[in-house]
């Protein structure tokens, strides 16, 4: 017996001197950055790995804009503020740095573990005829790590035209066109229609419910129909062979 218990003694010593290794270890791994930016369609959480913006949608005296990326943290959290940072990834980015944008570092405050890397973004005149993209990739700093290699690389575009908003309901829409998204914005006054979750709390502002977007996309039906008795047709694409006219449905 006096044998039984001091093997379990010695079990229980090991174990316990293993567990605080291995907190130690958890404790020790260097502090590491990824992207992570989501947006909820019905009860899915989906992950985005791009971001569109467009300053035809903006005021005339509107010259720049800063774009910011969300990001997580992966390890312990600190006492003090720590800089993150990314890299123009050459192959995919057209914008040319100092005329279309200034990449700026990113800061994790003290105790925290979210921070947005932050991108300011310029109105030139060459992107009124095309956009221009920016692929980023975390990098290291002395501070933090880059993440997970399938989460540190994130791509931006931008543009004096209109370009897909973030959240276009493609089910309740339909496949997005410029036209299509001009003739939405004329009929509704809004940009973007980011989709709630299936159980809400209440009405969220600028968040719309399954039932709510099925009553845009009506709306939107009824709207063409008047406007196409007196102006004709409008197309998904004018310069399409055959012409597709625009729809809001599936």
């Amino acid at each position: 017996m006096k044998c039984e218990c001091k093997y379990l003694v010695i079990l229980l010593s090991f174990v316990g001197t293993a567990c605080h290794q291995n907190e130690m270890m958890d404790y020790a791994l260097p502090g590491q950055v990824y992207f992570y930016e989501r947006y909820i369609s019905g009860t899915i959480n989906n992950k985005v790995e791009e971001k569109t913006y467009s300053f035809a949608l903006q005021k005339s005296t509107l010259m720049q804009d800063t774009i910011k990326i969300n990001t997580k943290l992966m390890g312990y959290l600190a006492d003090y503020d720590r800089i993150f940072r990314a890299e123009i990834v050459p192959d995919g980015t057209t914008a040319v740095a100092g005329k279309h944008f200034t990449l700026l570092d990113g800061v994790m405050k003290a105790g925290t573990y979210e921070a947005p890397l932050p991108v300011v973004i310029y109105r030139t005149e060459d992107t009124q005829q095309e956009p221009v993209s920016l692929i980023l990739r975390l990098t290291a700093t002395d501070d933090l790590q880059p993440g997970p290699p399938g989460d540190i690389v994130f791509s931006l575009s931008w543009g004096d035209i209109l370009m897909k908003p973030e959240h276009w309901p493609d089910y309740f829409f339909g496949p997005y066109s410029i036209n299509k998204y001009r003739f939405a914005i004329d009929v509704t006054g809004h940009t973007d229609w980011p989709q709630a979750e299936r159980v809400t709390s209440g009405k969220q502002e600028g968040i719309y419910t399954i039932t709510e977007l099925q009553r845009e996309a009506d709306k939107l039906n009824d709207a063409y129909a008047e406007y196409r008795k007196t102006n004709g047709p409008i197309y998904e694409d004018d310069n399409a062979d055959p012409k597709i006219e625009i729809y809001f449905g599936s």
